[in-house]
């Protein structure tokens, strides 16, 4: 069942679209990226994500594969779902555009969403390291179409 919801301006296939956004802004799963190689293979990477005004924000290093990709062919697709009973999630596909000044603002917001309490780890501090930065860019994803899934009540014997 397709149909418009209030709080998104794509189409959703709605199973609790009260919470989606707050799942998606709370979640701290990282989003799966599907895009398509420069051999025209598909690739899946896994990103830290933000998602802020009805978009998800990720970054990383302007010279990494999956900005190579998405320069090549923009059109993605994604989802962000555990691997846990019961299953839960959020699907869908978009376009990607690579945002060189909005990179560090981005990975700033993600190291506070996923170091909470780890702020003194090595990673944390080469993540924000000047030389780091200076690299550093976003990945912009604009839904087209977004498709949630929610198996609480089907699996609730599994858990």
């Amino acid at each position: 069942m397709s149909s418009n919801s209030s709080i998104c301006k794509y189409k959703w296939n709605v199973v609790n679209s009260k919470n989606t956004n707050q799942y998606l802004i709370d979640s701290n799963i990282p989003i799966r990226l599907a895009c398509l190689s420069t051999s025209d293979y598909p690739r899946v990477v896994s990103l830290w994500y933000v998602y802020i005004d009805e978009k998800f924000y990720c970054a990383t290093q302007n010279k990494s594969k999956i900005i190579r990709y998405l320069r090549y062919s923009p059109k993605c697709g994604f989802e962000i779902a555990g691997d846990r009973f019961p299953y839960r999630g959020i699907r869908g596909y978009g376009n990607a555009s690579i945002l060189k000044d909005r990179g560090e603002d981005i990975l700033r917001m993600l190291v506070q969403k996923y170091f909470k309490g780890k702020e003194t780890s090595r990673l944390y501090k080469l993540l924000l390291s000047e030389t780091h930065l200076q690299n550093e860019v976003a990945i912009e994803i604009e839904p087209v179409s977004m498709y949630e899934w929610d198996y609480k009540e089907r699996m609730s014997d599994l858990v």
